[in-house]
């Protein structure tokens, strides 16, 4: 009779959600090696590779991105079993981060498709910036988050890479001003070191007019025509102009989006966080099939 062990399954999510075998035992009591001997039990139960690794981690094979959504069912399944036993409720509020400029793109979409699913449950959006977020997340602040991976950094789950681009309302012409006026997003902002040093690599001189936390301060001095500025694809206004033909315009760096869940989550926060992969990767085989 063939079965999957649901405690090497852990290991093979704590692995993937850890970002390696060592800080995979760390999470679930076991050392470096019982976990590396639980991964390779499990590849040859299913005859197949799952892991990749690597100096920057690892990587889920073909056949491993098929059995973690599997992996990850089973779990809730598994908690679902107990609380019913135990005559445990489970929790109702989860909170979900996200920077603000996903809220209506991500945030909005995401947490109406939920509540229809699970409509007992309470979702409770927090907008901040991704470094505060992932803060939020050890603290216990939070349940889960989507954020904007660090420069070098791969964790939580890669939901999608996104361009960024440069982009200025319609009728105004900001970008033909020999020093760039930009409006950008505070400080905190991962992505602002990354837009500024491209300018600076380009020899394009440039002032920050406006500097906002938070996505309509942002948009306001684009939309009055005294700058530009650079936003992910899928949070563009619709009718903005897309800048990138611009020659005084560097190319930037695609954003990487990943999903970080708490290491203690409950049971419904683990709910939603399945709900965001397969939202996500919903998305990803539209477009592969659009294309």
């Amino acid at each position: 009779m063939r079965h999957l062990d649901t405690e090497t399954l852990a290991a093979f999510v704590a692995v993937i959600d850890n970002g390696g075998f060592t800080a995979a035992g760390a999470r679930i009591g076991k050392t470096q090696a019982a976990v590396s001997l639980m991964l390779g039990r499990l590849e040859s139960r299913v005859g197949r590779k799952l892991i990749e690794r690597s100096r920057r981690g690892v990587k889920l094979t073909e056949y491993g991105e098929q059995l973690i959504g599997y992996a990850r069912r089973i779990q809730i399944l598994e908690d679902e079993a107990f609380l019913a036993l135990q005559g445990e409720t489970e929790a109702l509020r989860i909170r979900i981060g996200m920077p603000d400029d996903y809220l209506e793109s991500i945030g909005c979409v995401l947490t109406q498709g939920f509540n229809v699913r699970h409509p007992q449950l309470q979702v409770e959006i927090i907008c901040d910036f991704s470094s505060r977020l992932e803060t939020m997340l050890a603290n216990g602040s939070i349940d889960l988050a989507i954020v904007t991976r660090a420069d070098g950094r791969e964790n939580g789950d890669l939901l999608r890479s996104e361009a960024q681009l440069w982009c200025a309302a319609p009728g105004h012409y900001p970008e033909r001003s020999s020093v760039l006026p930009l409006s950008l997003f505070a400080d905190s902002c991962r992505a602002r070191p990354r837009i500024l040093e491209a300018l600076d690599n380009a020899n394009q001189p440039w002032r920050v007019v406006s500097s906002s936390s938070h996505l309509p301060g942002v948009l306001y001095p684009v939309r009055s025509g005294t700058a530009v500025t650079v936003l992910p694809a899928s949070v563009i206004p619709a009718g903005w102009r897309i800048l990138n033909g611009c020659e005084k315009l560097p190319a930037l760096p695609a954003l990487d989006l990943a999903l970080v869940v708490a290491q203690n989550a409950h049971l419904s926060a683990r709910r939603l966080a399945q709900f965001v992969r397969e939202h996500f990767q919903q998305g990803i085989e539209a477009c592969a099939v659009s294309a």
